[in-house]
């Protein structure tokens, strides 16, 4: 079965304005016919809101490749053995976005999310598998993966 988790977009949070300006903007230049401007703004726009990054499970093969997706359209990454890794573990993150303007205000938001991780060799972790909001949701997708791919489950240290 073939497991596949979005991992982050090209801009998150309040950069994602940028990507919506060019859309605006090349919607702007579709009405007034400026084709150069137009084509320009579309594919910037395209490529900063349809761009992300990934992980692919394998579970069969026992594989996963970490990607990039360009344009929503086209992935890239190498597929790797998942016995390169000794287990998996649960991380809380918190992400916070700070905006400045040209008067020195700042604008800041923040959210917590939970990222499960492979460990690596050195007890550490590695590669982030799955992205989840809540605690629960990660918890279960972390013992799906570990039953899948028959890997043991470590701690983090707090």
């Amino acid at each position: 079965m073939l497991v596949s988790n979005k991992i982050s977009r090209t801009l998150e949070g309040p950069y994602r304005f940028i990507g919506f300006y060019f859309v605006f903007v090349a919607a702007i230049s579709f009405y007034e016919q400026a084709w150069i401007i137009f084509s320009i703004h579309a594919v910037l726009g395209w490529f900063l809101l349809g761009s992300y990054s990934g992980v692919d499970i394998d579970t069969e093969k026992k594989l996963f490749r970490s990607f990039n997706m360009w344009f929503g359209l086209v992935k890239t990454g190498k597929w790797e053995p998942v016995g390169k890794y000794i287990g998996l573990t649960l991380v809380s993150m918190n992400k916070v976005y700070s905006l400045y303007s040209r008067s020195n205000r700042n604008i800041t938001s923040g959210k917590k999310e939970f990222r499960v991780y492979f460990v690596n060799k050195k007890k550490r972790p590695s590669i982030a598998v799955k992205k989840c909001k809540t605690n629960e949701d990660a918890q279960r997708g972390m013992d799906e993966l570990a039953i899948w791919l028959h890997l043991p489950v470590y701690s983090t240290k707090h």
